[in-house]
């Protein structure tokens, strides 16, 4: 999955690694702020339709979450390395 590479992050990665991060975050902290209501939209929607939807924004906002923290933290490591 991820390389094995040392050499600092790509410049588009860098620029867009900060707005993953804070994004992903943004996502988790308003999925978490409304748990309390799936039980109720599942009852309004269907409960495989809410689950499923809750699970695919849940590995989204994850994996954004996680790319932008990997990207800073390869380019943190590049930097000290480079020192």
């Amino acid at each position: 999955m991820t390389s094995t590479d040392n050499s600092a992050a790509e410049p588009n990665n860098v620029t867009l690694a900060p707005v993953a991060l804070l994004a992903g975050l943004f996502l988790l902290i308003a999925a978490f702020a409304h748990l309390d209501r799936i039980p109720d939209w599942a009852d309004d929607y269907g409960a495989i339709l809410v689950y499923l939807a809750f699970f695919l924004y849940m590995s989204v906002a994850g994996r954004l979450t996680w790319w932008g923290i990997d990207t800073i933290a390869t380019l943190v490591k590049a930097r000290r390395g480079s020192r």
